[in-house]
């Protein structure tokens, strides 16, 4: 027997049928105010809500396959637990920051304290999430913590995918793929350099042979650029890094770009408009069959600290450049990003004072 194709308007319109006053049931909002016209004292079940939500999502965005589940059988457990053994593991956390503690105290009443979570791993409860919210609690005198946590001894050994080497690490894996999960969606933003060590020291392939690349190129990850060979600019990082050879090769681009900021300046913080276009450089020239030697490297990096020293006055020389042109004589194409616009200044550069091997043709030339 054939199904009936899915009427979303027809099924809405059926629903509300059951209502004497019609609320809004839309994608990005069921208007719940409205709906509680229809309830004693305006309190809706639960279940009326998980009704509507099922109509207005559809049959094909409806979970399958999902048994009934007591999540009292689970891994996940609840109790309340001492200060002495709550513990943190920065593989899978942020750093604390004492100005969003205090910030949360200035506003704290113990009827709305969210519970913090946390890995059990030898009799020891480590947070994963809620951890400020915990020292909120400590230095409001609290004698027990409330702690949701999964406990590793409940993990079955056949549960723990084949590429962990115990339920420790498997642990420690989920820990910081939940931190990450909570963080970065419904809580303060996850910083940017949090994610990327949380991930790194729960050794998520991705960013372990990133930070391989920064290691190799004498970069550290940090969260600021204030600090000899700091790399704060995770995002376009990880950005870079993604741009594959025709090999699909990752990585390579990244690489010789720090080389290159790093031979140019020995203990410099990595400059974003310097190591960015340069690796958009490298790629350019090697899809289009140039080959950019050593020399190249040398004799460009010569030139940026003959004329303008420093990565951070290269970058804003080379974008000045570029706007002083565009300002007096105008671009067909003018750039839209300063990635492409110290790009194109890079090029420019390089064929005025140098030109003695052929790169890429720039968008913009002067």
């Amino acid at each position: 027997m054939k199904t009936k194709p899915y009427n979303r308007l027809v099924e809405i319109n059926k629903y509300l049928s059951k209502f004497d006053v019609s609320f809004e049931m839309k994608d990005d909002a069921i208007d719940t105010r409205t709906m509680a016209d229809n309830y004693e004292n305006g309190i809706i079940p639960l279940a009326d809500i998980a009704d509507a939500i099922d109509i207005v999502l559809g049959p094909q965005k409806h979970p399958t396959g999902k048994d009934p589940f007591d999540p009292r059988t689970g891994v996940v457990k609840f109790d309340y637990v001492t200060w002495e053994e709550l513990f943190l593991w920065p593989r899978f956390q942020r750093d604390v920051a004492p100005n969003h503690l205090y910030k949360i105290e200035q506003d704290f009443d113990a009827t709305c304290v969210i519970v913090p979570t946390a890995i059990k791993i030898d009799n020891k409860y480590m947070l994963w999430d809620g951890h400020h919210t915990a020292q909120a609690m400590k230095r409001q005198n609290y004698s027990m913590f409330p702690v949701w946590y999964i406990d590793t001894d409940l993990i079955n050994d056949e549960d723990i995918p084949a590429d962990f080497e115990s339920k420790v690490e498997y642990g420690v894996w989920l820990a910081g793929q939940n931190m990450i999960r909570i963080n970065s969606r419904n809580k303060r933003k996850l910083h940017a350099y949090d994610e990327f060590m949380i991930l790194l020291e729960t050794k998520d392939a991705f960013t372990v042979h990133m930070n391989n690349i920064l290691r190799a190129a004498g970069f550290t990850p940090k969260r600021n650029a204030n600090t000899n060979n700091a790399f704060s600019q995770i995002k376009s990082g990880q950005a870079i890094f993604e741009m594959s050879d025709d090999y699909g090769v990752k990585g390579k681009y990244f690489k010789r770009a720090l080389q290159f900021h790093k031979r140019t300046w020995d203990l410099a913080p990595a400059e974003l408009e310097v190591w960015r276009p340069m690796a958009l450089l490298y790629k350019e020239a090697e899809v289009q069959g140039f080959v950019l030697d050593e020399q190249f490297d040398i004799e460009l990096g010569n030139l940026f600290v003959k004329l303008y020293g420093d990565p951070n006055t290269v970058q804003q020389s080379l974008k000045d450049e570029y706007y002083n042109e565009q300002e007096t004589n105008g671009f067909k194409m003018p750039r839209d990003h300063d990635q492409w616009r110290v790009y194109d200044a890079i090029i420019n550069l390089y064929n005025k004072n140098i030109k003695r091997i052929q790169l890429p043709t720039a968008q913009c030339r002067w």
